[in-house]
């Protein structure tokens, strides 16, 4: 087994390059002086699901008065794009670049391999040379492995069935599962990441493991509760010096397990979609008041957010029912302010914790994104002009007024957000003329072609843009889930 370097070590090593380049001139002010940095990305769950952004005529999916009271008391985002997969959109996110850049357009078609922090400067790795404590919790879903220094995390709290044959090499004796059959779970003992098609249990009897290290587990573990209590001892454990924690926590992806009851393991409620959110709004509302209680809320900053549409309605979809989800910003100079209409995506996220770290925008080169620290605090109600996302060789433009799909439908927006309340242009002319004006916006951010992929691949995506003509997707997708997908049966199964 890989012994787990300490995170002073991790820290001195990667603190030293800094004399190897650019990076010498980002280090900037005391650290005490820099605000904490929090990002909690909640999986399959777009905006649709919290009542806070539900509007007149579109009720949300589940009441969240919970996640309603963290709104109220900062800024949420009416629109903020991801992408419609959970993989690229995490690459999109630490890197700071679209997938013409970082490589990963889709959960399977990408060009990243382990070397991936090693090209890019991840955004872990950025704060960690410029003073700040770092660490990950929750679901991977990256290349390589959060072993790797070049990724920039100090310490790690993983579910072993999303680490990949990168990661350390351990054993798990425990429950696996095979993703075609996610809710039937089997003993039986193999390295993790190891075994083609196989992965160690999400949820009940778990598999975590935390810095190299596979933590017990029983038929009562449940394993997001392991990744909490590590984020809470991490916060806990860092009051004198600035941190960075992403928190992407497998809440609330399918399986739809039931969840601890009030903190009792051996109680589990009826499974489904809201119970695991549920769990989730409980989870925040600890990290706040540990905050709270350890002095740190006022100088900390808490993202809220999540990594593409939800299961079943809007996940893998290429327009806005997929990559439009909630962002909520709350904390430290954020003042509770309502909502905004200022149009942000993912590469934003970036450049916007660098400012508020004080690294100036030269010790990360070709990122793509935009700082909206500016709309944070109020300073600007704009955000940027044009949004952008992508599914293998889809992609997605929004202005204000309009919106491109994957399949090179035309919409014009609706100041909801909600794409169901969306017109499409039918008109061939009208339609034409601005395809090509949304696309000219994002000539710089090309498809992937032939020289990055062999011919079947590029085959196989393609037959995604030939399925549906344009303007198909909101209807394909309402007729497979039903008129009222909020009360579909679905929701509440495991």
């Amino acid at each position: 087994m890989k012994k787990y370097r300490r995170s002073t070590i991790r820290r001195n090593f990667l603190l030293s390059l800094l004399q190897l380049g650019s990076f010498a001139c980002a280090l900037v002010g005391e650290a005490k002086e820099k605000p904490n940095l929090i990002f909690f990305m909640l999986d399959d769950c777009g905006a649709t699901e919290f009542s806070c952004y539900a509007t007149p005529g579109r009720p949300s999916g589940t009441e969240t008065p919970l996640i309603d009271e963290l709104a109220a008391q900062g800024l949420m985002f009416r629109t903020c794009w991801a992408t419609p997969l959970c993989k690229p959109t995490r690459a999109a996110l630490l890197s700071g670049k679209y997938a013409a850049s970082n490589g990963v357009y889709g959960n399977s078609l990408s060009t990243a391999s382990a070397t991936f922090p090693s090209q890019h400067i991840t955004l872990a790795r950025l704060l960690q040379l410029n003073g700040y404590a770092t660490a990950i919790a929750g679901k991977w879903h990256l290349p390589g492995s959060p072993e790797q220094a070049e990724w920039g995390w100090d310490e790690y709290s993983m579910l072993g069935g999303y680490l990949n044959s990168e990661g350390p090499n351990l054993e798990w004796n425990g429950l696996w599962f095979r993703w075609n059959e996610c809710d039937r779970l089997y003993k039986e003992r193999g390295t993790i990441g190891k075994k083609p098609q196989q992965y160690p249990s999400l949820f009940w009897n778990g598999c975590v493991v935390e810095n190299a290290r596979v933590l017990p587990s029983d038929e009562f573990t449940y394993a997001p509760a392991l990744n909490q209590e590590f984020a809470i001892k991490f916060i806990e454990n860092n009051t004198n010096s600035p941190f960075f924690l992403y928190y992407p926590t497998v809440l609330p992806h399918r399986p739809w397990f039931g969840t601890p009851k009030d903190g009792e393991l051996r109680e589990r409620p009826e499974p489904g979609f809201a119970a695991q959110l549920k769990l989730a709004e409980k989870y925040l509302v600890e990290l706040i008041e540990v905050l709270k209680e350890t002095g740190q809320y006022d100088n900390t900053l808490v993202f809220i957010s999540g990594d593409n549409g939800t299961q079943n309605y809007g996940k893998g979809v290429a327009s806005e029912i997929g990559v439009r989800v909630p962002m909520i910003v709350l904390g430290g100079p954020v003042e509770a302010r309502g909502e905004t209409k200022a149009l942000i995506d993912y590469v934003d996220i970036y450049p916007t914790m660098m400012d508020y770290a004080g690294i100036p925008s030269t010790a990360a080169s070709e990122i793509h994104g935009k700082s909206f620290k500016q709309v944070l605090e109020g300073k600007d109600a704009s955000g940027k002009e044009v949004l952008f996302s992508y599914l293998d060789l889809q992609q997605m433009v929004r202005t204000k007024d309009y919106l491109l799909d994957g399949t090179g439908g035309i919409w014009k927006c609706h100041e909801s957000g909600n794409f169901l309340d969306y017109t499409p242009i039918e008109d061939p002319a009208t339609s034409a003329m601005k395809r090509k004006e949304l696309l000219s916006l994002v000539k710089k951010y090309p498809v992937p072609d032939h020289s990055l992929f062999d011919k079947g691949r590029v085959s196989e995506a393609a037959k995604r843009l030939e399925k549906y003509p344009s303007h198909d997707y909101r209807s394909v997708q309402l007729q497979k889930i039903g008129n009222n997908w909020m009360k579909n049966p679905t929701r509440k199964k495991p």
